[in-house]
Parts: C-alpha cells; structure tokens; sequence
C-alpha cells in the first residue's frame, strides 16, 4: 500500500512538473511584443527598408546581405494611404491599420494579414501590400491584436484563433463602411497571418480568395518546431498545449486541416522559400499533398533556397507577378 502511495505522489508530481514546464514554454513561446519594434518604426509604404542584422524574419547571419536592402522602387506616394481604426463587434478590441484606396479599383480590396510578433510595418507586410496596391487594388493593412497599435489583451497570440477574429472584423469593416462586397475581399496571410487567414476562411464561408505566405499544415508538428525554434525541447509542446488548455485557450480549435476539409468552390495558393528554417518547406508540401487526397488543386509556389519570406528579396518580381496574378484571376 505504501509503495503504491508513493507511486500516486511521484505520478502527481512528475504531472505538476510537466504542466508547469508547459505552462512556462506557452507563455514563452506565445508572447508577443504589443506595440511596434524600433525597426519598424520608421516604415510606411511611403518608404520602408529591410531591419538590420539580427532583426530579420530568420536567425543567422544569411540575413545580413539583406539589411538596409534598397525597396524604393517599391514606394508609394505618401497620400495613398491613411490611418483607421476598426472595432470588433465587442468592442474590445480596436484593430489600427491602413487604408489604400486605389483609383483604379472600386472594389477588389485584399487585405494584408503580419505574422508572428511583428505587425503592418514589417518590410514583408508592406512590401507585398505594394505590390497589389501599384497593381489597381485596394488594400487593407491592419496590426492584429496584440500586434504593432492595436489593443493589447495579454501580449499573447493564439495560433490564428482570435488574430481570425481581427481579419473578420476587418472584412464587416470593409462591408460597412467602403461598400465593399466578401465577395470582392482576398487575403494574403503571411506565416503566422497565413494561419489566422486559414482559420477566418472556415469561420465565413464567404472568403474565398486565399494567399499564404509560408503556411503550415499538421500544428502539432509545426508546434514542436516552433518550440524547438525558440530554444526549447520539442516534447514540451505537448505540455505547453495543455497548460494553454488549462488557461481555457484552445490552440488547435480551427486547424489549418479544417480550412482545406472545407475549400469547396474556394481559391487558395501558396508561397514558399524551400529552405525556411522558421515554417519548414514540408508544411506546404504536406498541404497540397492533403489537398489532392481530396481532389482539390492548390498551386504552391517555390523560391528556391529561399529562407523565411525571403523569396520577397530574391525574386522580387517573380512574387509580384505570383500575387498580381492570383488577385486578379479569382477576384
């Protein structure tokens, strides 16, 4: 009997352990900065620049070539774009972005989604939102929750849950007050915002225009990297995804699973650096290979050694033709 105590208290104890050492590695590894980093600061679409060293999209020094990297030719004019502020239906959550009205379209609008700790003023979120914008749409960059200006909650992100919630409230938003069709809306998520994407297209059926920018397919498996990113042992994500539960945070509510289970009559593509360290090639590959059990067609697009978004920087014409061509073909 005293043996089989014993064995009830270490069994407790070894699940403590492993709920705190989960608990730790979620709120580590979910934190977000809310606000906006030095680096971006100074970025607009009127003029933006690529962050210094240590501070790109991907680790290491092959991201030094690319600092201070020279995008003017992408530049907009200054009064192409305004501030706005967009509520959700709570009123809790105030999302800032900004509004690219181009003279050119009435309607077709694409809303550009950031990732993972960054926001609106990330090099590879204006970058691409120019290119759609200089090719006759309009656009809609907004900072999720949490992110860049918009309302902080808990400096936390939610694998796409709540950030799918922001991408809906942007879209009423563009109903409400530009007029503007679902019909008539694309996204292009990028990384994190490519999971928040897929996620906002299973809660409104009516998206039905979707770019992703290095997305992932099994969570599970893209946790565990991302944990092993971050520094820490991959079997935590297990732990870490219970303590979220704990917390009543379901990171795995809507999968990116989900979004292709329900692509009927819908429109996906997606861009990929085949050597990015931070969402590995596979996610994609995984997807278009899960999409075909189900007889549908998703092209998938490759940049060739390319690291995280850098097919942005080494092929630049290339992505913009990839994004142009997408939007105004099923828009």
């Amino acid at each position: 009997m005293k043996y089989f105590t014993y064995l009830i208290i270490s069994l407790l104890f070894i699940f403590v352990v492993f709920i705190l050492a989960g608990d730790y590695v979620y709120r580590t590894g979910t934190k977000v900065l809310c606000g906006v980093h030095e680096y971006h600061k100074r970025n607009t679409p009127a003029s933006f620049y690529t962050p210094g060293k240590n501070n790109g999209p991907f680790k290491g020094s092959d991201w030094d070539k690319w600092v201070d990297y020279d995008l003017s030719d992408w530049w907009v004019d200054k009064n192409s774009f305004s501030n706005v502020e967009i509520s959700n239906d709570n009123k809790d959550v105030v999302l800032v972005g900004w509004w690219m009205r181009n003279k050119l379209s009435y309607d077709k609008t694409v809303v550009v989604v950031h990732g993972l700790n960054t926001n609106r003023q990330d090099f590879n979120v204006i970058l691409p939102a120019n290119m759609i914008y200089k090719s006759g749409f309009n656009v809609l960059l907004i900072d999720l929750r949490d992110s860049g200006e918009s309302t902080c909650q808990d400096s936390r992100h939610s694998a796409g849950q709540e950030e799918a919630d922001d991408i809906l409230s942007a879209v009423k938003w563009l109903n409400k007050t530009k007029g503007i069709e679902t019909k008539s809306i694309g996204i292009h998520g990028i990384s994190g915002g490519a999971i928040a994407a897929m996620v906002a297209s299973v809660k409104n059926e009516e998206l039905k225009v979707i770019s992703l920018e290095s997305p992932i397919f099994d969570f599970n498996k893209a946790a565990k990297d991302e944990v092993i990113y971050q520094g820490f042992p991959g079997f935590l994500w297990t732990a870490a995804y219970w303590a979220a539960r704990i917390r009543g945070v379901d990171l795995m509510a809507i999968s990116p699973r989900d979004a292709i289970k329900n692509i009927k009559n819908k429109n996906f593509q997606l861009i990929h650096g085949k050597n990015d360290s931070r969402v590995k090639y596979s996610n994609s590959l995984d997807l278009i290979s899960f999409a075909k059990s189900l007889n549908v067609h998703i092209p998938l697009y490759t940049f060739e050694g390319a690291d995280h978004t850098e097919g942005l920087l080494t092929d630049t014409k290339r992505y913009s033709e990839i994004l142009v061509n997408f939007f105004n073909e099923k828009l």
